[in-house]
């Protein structure tokens, strides 16, 4: 991006917490692999599913994967359970009830740890474990795990294909659905001796589950570049990406009479 002078660059993608969990599971058990190939015709999503998992030794990874999740499970609830019958047997002996002490931590730093706060947290981390073990098995059924209806007749596939064909089935947008793109720019810089941010901002809806702002945002920049180069307008010769003037001002200006524009707000920091 001719940004070399810049002190940080992050460029980031939110998703729902779940999404990574599961595609986490989806490449683990080889699902995205393009080299392992099935026969699909006449097969069901499940037999397909299931031919994959045996033969990845997916029995094996998903005992790890729930002994890891229950084993410290189990470890966090005893305890939990320990620290309440401690507090507990105090209250009978009429001992003050201790509120926090003091640990060092993984820094050799001396922390203050409070009791409740030390509650709460496994409670906590108790619950996150249990809903990763449950949500792994939900994904997987999600997918096609146990699907005894949907039979793919794709011929010979890659698992990746298979994969491919499973979330346009489940993930595609119904009548009345619309999508929706959000990308937003933020540059912090200095001048003369202040600090200012610029915030671009790009909030597009899609019309339909049909013309989709995804379809938008990804389709139309391209189709009007071409178009651009075959009347002339993009001169430029051999291969470039869009971070040139000659690109990308004609390609957004026109960009901006399908709604695809980016608002800009200038703020200074104290």
């Amino acid at each position: 991006y001719g940004l070399e002078e810049c002190d940080t660059f992050i460029r980031t993608t939110l998703r729902h917490p779940d999404f990574i969990y599961g595609w986490k599971n989806v490449i683990e058990t080889n699902l995205t692999s393009e080299k392992q190939t099935y026969n699909t015709d006449g097969k069901t999503l499940g037999q397909l599913f299931k031919e994959h998992m045996d033969n990845n030794g997916f029995s094996e990874w998903l005992e790890e994967k729930l002994r890891e999740q229950f084993d410290s499970t189990k470890n966090l609830l005893a305890e939990l359970v320990n620290l309440v019958e401690l507090e507990k047997k105090a209250e009978e002996k009429g001992s003050e009830a201790v509120e926090e002490f003091m640990v060092v931590d993984e820094q050799g730093d001396l922390k203050k740890i409070d009791i409740d706060d030390l509650k709460v947290n496994a409670a906590s981390t108790l619950a996150d474990k249990m809903h990763d073990a449950s949500l792994t098995l939900k994904q997987l059924f999600y997918l096609g795990l146990d699907d005894t209806e949907t039979v793919v007749n794709k011929g010979v596939c890659s698992a990746a294909s298979i994969l491919q064909f499973a979330l346009e089935k489940k993930l595609a947008l119904q009548p009345g659905d619309k999508d929706m793109v959000i990308m937003q720019h933020e540059i912090e810089f200095d001048k003369g001796g202040k600090k200012y941010r610029s915030t671009s901002t790009l909030l597009l809806s899609g019309e339909d589950d049909v013309h989709t702002a995804m379809a938008k945002t990804v389709g139309l920049p391209l189709g009007i570049a071409a178009k651009l180069i075959l009347n002339g307008t993009i001169r430029l010769k051999g291969l470039h990406i869009p971070v040139v003037k000659e690109i990308y001002e004609p390609v957004l200006q026109e960009l901006k009479l399908h709604g695809i524009e980016f608002k800009e707000r200038m703020e200074e920091l104290k």
